[in-house]
């Protein structure tokens, strides 16, 4: 069975249930019933009669091409109650027939009435889910587009902006696949129709749509990162704050990452005095237009055990890429690890109080570690990742 097959069956048994709904296996039903009964009728009139009809087989092809008006005239009744039969049979395919394709027809337009309003349920799978939107959400498009292969990246925009904004990205953004779905971001319902449990991430976006004020905007992450971790614990999360002061909010929502916005600006302003030039070499590694670009790489298994200087050099040679960091997964203590299987009295008082704290002091996720410019002889290990700068990944 293909990996699609799943997603096959699903839509059908969808589609199925619609025209369930729209009363179409009753019409096809009714239409069955008078095509039978016709064609037995013309039979047992006409069989010893009408040498045309030779068999009940030859009656229900008659009936077939008589409803559907075809009409190609190798069979044709030759008795007054043989000719009311086809009569019947006639005009009753004429309207059984154009209830069943407008019943059809209208599911079709139904669906293409939801999608267009953001209102069908999404059957990506290991897509990125992008909750919110403001100015810089198209920003966040053309990074992820930069960064991920494109026919790898399916992109569902889970927002409230208005129909014609809707378009107008749809318009711009035609040649991908992307889906839209309206609603409210902090809703699991919302959430469930936009398969956040078979995603690959989510991004948070401080949110401007609809009617949402920008005042509420952390509040609404908060909340909006809490139902994805309810809904899909594994999901990779990153939630864009405003107020730095929310992070810790955020952090007990179990957010694998957060951006401030503003964060740093501070330091960018300082050192565009202390050494002028500076931020234009960090805001040209960020922007769009740059040939060369930040990406996180996995480490060829050769290398491992190896040192960094062995690293950078192939990575200069076969890539022409800048090796500037390491990112080490750190995995933390995990609470379970450290109680007992039958979980006694005191088991329990312990793991209740680290709850009630609501602080990971053991470490419950895995952490990142970064270290710029390593030193030549630092020894690569398997939970290692690389950071380079490079025109296109390595």
């Amino acid at each position: 069975m293909t990996p699609k097959s799943p997603k096959f069956f699903h839509s059908l048994r969808a589609f199925l249930f619609v025209l369930k709904r729209e009363k179409f296996f009753y019409i096809l039903g009714i239409t069955l019933v008078i095509l039978l009964g016709g064609a037995t009728s013309l039979y047992l009139l006409e069989h010893r009669v009408n040498r045309a009809v030779d068999s009940l087989g030859d009656a229900i092809y008659w009936a077939i091409i008589s409803m559907t008006t075809t009409g190609y005239g190798d069979i044709t009744p030759s008795t007054p109650a043989g000719r009311v039969i086809a009569a019947m049979v006639v005009v009753s395919g004429l309207l059984l027939l154009s209830l069943v394709t407008a019943t059809v027809a209208s599911v079709f337009v139904e669906k293409k009435i939801r999608e267009g309003k953001g209102l069908e349920t999404v059957k990506f799978r290991d897509h990125v889910v992008l909750c919110g939107w403001n100015n810089h959400a198209e920003e966040v498009i053309e990074g992820l587009l930069r960064s991920m292969p494109v026919k790898k990246l399916s992109l569902v925009l889970v927002n409230e902006l208005s129909e014609e904004e809707v378009e107008t990205l749809k318009y711009k953004y035609q040649p991908h696949d992307f889906k839209f779905l309206r609603g409210d971001f902090a809703h699991e319902d919302v959430l469930a129709r936009a398969n956040i449990a078979q995603a690959r991430s989510a991004i948070i976006l401080a949110d401007t749509s609809g009617q949402h004020s920008l005042e509420k905007a952390d509040e609404r992450t908060i909340i909006g990162t809490l139902a994805i971790k309810s809904l899909a614990p594994e999901v990779e999360t990153c939630a864009e704050l405003l107020n730095p002061e929310n992070r810790q909010h955020l952090r007990r929502a179990s957010v694998d990452e957060i951006v401030v916005r503003g964060e740093h600006i501070g330091n960018l302003i300082a050192s565009a005095t202390a050494s002028p030039g500076l931020p234009r070499v960090i805001f040209s590694l960020l922007s769009p237009e740059e040939e060369n670009n930040l990406w996180k790489v996995e480490i060829p298994s050769r290398f491992i055990g190896k040192t960094v200087a062995d690293l950078s050099a192939y990575f200069k040679k076969e890539h022409k890429a800048l090796l500037i960091a390491l990112l080490r997964e750190r995995k933390g203590l995990a609470l379970e690890s450290i109680l007992t299987d039958d979980y006694s009295a005191i088991d329990q008082f312990i793991k209740r109080k680290f709850e009630e704290a609501e602080k990971d002091y053991l470490g419950k996720k895995d952490r990142i570690v970064v270290t710029l410019n390593p030193a030549d002889d630092v020894i690569l290990a398997e939970d290692d990742s690389a950071v380079v700068i490079a025109r296109k990944r390595p």
